[in-house]
């Protein structure tokens, strides 16, 4: 059985990769550029994408989609040909278990019956990985892994539409995993317990992070398209306006109030969501891996209000979540643009700290 290529989840190797974030919105590109220790962001770009081009992260229109990045690619001109990226939706199970192993190897060995337990698929018809989360040492007992199973369909989709233009795919990661990249390279190995929530256009992966790593993941069919079409259903806008409004806002007062109630609503619901799986996690969880804050990121966290709407509803402090803090700019890069699309970068950022074998 061949592994889902995940090579060394949470593992830096030498070899620096380009980071390809292909949502179902919109692509992002970031590249950095590193001196020892220091990174400098040298490369950062996105491209629209039309509705239905990738859905739930599958790619149903491919010429559509190649079009798209070999555009974008075209545009920034990247120095870095290896590249990474990362898939989720539906064909993607990521899951912590419980193994009756203690070595690497043992797992390996054994992860194909362990993961026939788990996965809603035949096995031939999926790439598997995993990554150890904790050992127990006393009377044999075990190992708390993260099991990654993805659809080979998709990764292999994924992996022709990187080639499709001249890039060679290193790395096929899953969002949730570059999401805690994208912290850490902000913010290093944080003590405490931090919520990370990247709202994107149909998804929202939400995860629980302690000291660099993943300690509880869920993700989340909710995003800004279902704000578009509350907005559009009571407005009567089109598409394109109301997604228009949704982040620009309008000086007219009745339109507005209008949005407000729509949106209201629907971050109402989100906020439900949030925190069910917030409590789920609290109920099997140490005190001490509470969460004591979150960090928004995705294009959709660029909404005004939204820092201050979670905030409130989470009862925890929220800050949306800038990949490139503290990090070098090229000089051809704007800042203030920069500043403006740093939270929807957040997973190209964390799949640009990856590293090729």
């Amino acid at each position: 059985m061949k592994k889902l290529n995940l090579p060394g989840l949470f593992k830096k190797k030498p070899q620096p990769t380009l980071g390809v974030d292909l949502g179902s919105h919109t692509i992002k590109i970031v590249e950095f550029s590193q001196n020892g220790d220091s990174r400098q962001v040298k490369k950062v770009g996105r491209a629209l994408l039309p509705q239905g081009a990738i859905v739930d992260g599958s790619i149903k229109e491919h010429d559509t989609v190649l079009e798209a990045l070999q555009g974008l690619v075209s545009d920034l001109q990247p120095s870095l040909k290896r590249a990474s990226t990362s898939i989720s939706g539906y064909s993607v199970i990521v899951k912590r278990i419980h193994v009756p192993y203690m070595t690497e190897r043992e797992i390996e060995e054994n992860l194909i019956i362990e993961s026939e337990k788990y996965v809603p698929f035949e096995i031939s018809d999926v790439y598997i990985d995993f990554s150890i989360l904790k050992t127990y040492e006393e009377d044999n007992g075990g190992s708390d892994i993260f099991l990654v199973a993805a659809k080979k369909e998709i990764v292999d989709q994924y992996a022709n539409l990187l080639e499709g233009v001249g890039l060679t795919p290193s790395v096929i990661d899953v969002d949730a995993f570059t999401l805690v990249n994208a912290f850490e390279l902000a913010f290093g190995k944080v003590e405490e317990p931090a919520v990370l929530i990247d709202i994107g256009a149909s998804k929202t992966n939400l995860n629980v992070v302690k000291k660099g790593m993943p300690i509880f993941i869920r993700d989340m069919t909710m995003g800004g398209e279902q704000l578009t079409e509350a907005i559009q259903e009571a407005t009567g806008l089109n598409r394109e306006d109301a997604e228009a409004v949704k982040i620009g806002g309008t000086k007219d007062k009745v339109l507005a109030r209008e949005i407000a109630n729509a949106v209201q609503e629907m971050t109402g619901l989100w906020s439900n969501e949030i925190k069910k799986a917030i409590s789920f996690f609290k109920s099997t969880a140490a005190p001490d891996e509470f969460p004591t804050c979150v960090f928004l990121s995705g294009g959709t966290s660029l909404m005004s209000g939204m820092e201050e709407f979670f905030s409130n509803t989470l009862g925890l402090e929220t800050r949306r979540l800038n990949a490139f803090t503290g990090k070098k700019v090229d000089k051809n890069i704007d800042e203030k643009y920069l500043a403006s699309v740093s939270p929807q970068m957040a997973i190209a950022s964390g799949l640009a700290i990856r590293s090729a074998e």
